[in-house]
């Protein structure tokens, strides 16, 4: 019983990866550190500490590059990075960079966001880059 209690050791220590393994799609995935259940037809992923999304075929639709993804409401969805926030769509493109200390909640298509001090408007007029446009604006 030690012995096989060892090897398991040995085999986790030296290979992690190969206890996060998930079958999604009809092939194996590999790599990451949690795959979180379905949702949507997409799952949440984190590999290297980092967030992400597959989808039902096992495809990133979002790299796994941020701290942390908030729920997505109409197609668009808060990221974290280094304790600053940005907006992303479904398809993982960045609307607002992740640059702010706050965004606020979309009211009518209108953001209020801060950064270093300083407030700023933005409006979304819909969940793609081409549909944001800078109001007040505060980037550097």
């Amino acid at each position: 019983m030690r012995i096989v209690l060892l090897i398991i050791a040995i085999l986790f220590f030296y290979s992690p990866e190969l206890f996060a393994q998930k079958r999604v799609g009809g092939k194996m995935l590999k790599g990451y550190d949690v795959i979180y259940p379905f949702k949507n037809g997409r799952a949440k992923v984190i590999r290297g500490g980092k967030m992400g999304f597959i989808d039902m075929q096992g495809e990133e639709v979002i790299k796994p590059e941020f701290d942390n993804i908030l729920p997505f409401e109409k197609g668009i969805a808060r990221v974290e990075n280094v304790g600053l926030l940005g907006l992303i769509n479904e398809q993982g493109e960045i609307l607002l960079d992740p640059i702010y200390d706050y965004i606020g909640t979309n009211k009518e298509g209108l953001v209020i966001v801060t950064r270093k001090n300083k407030k700023g408007l933005i409006k979304i007029s819909g969940p793609s880059p081409e549909n944001v446009e800078y109001l007040v604006d505060v980037r550097d």
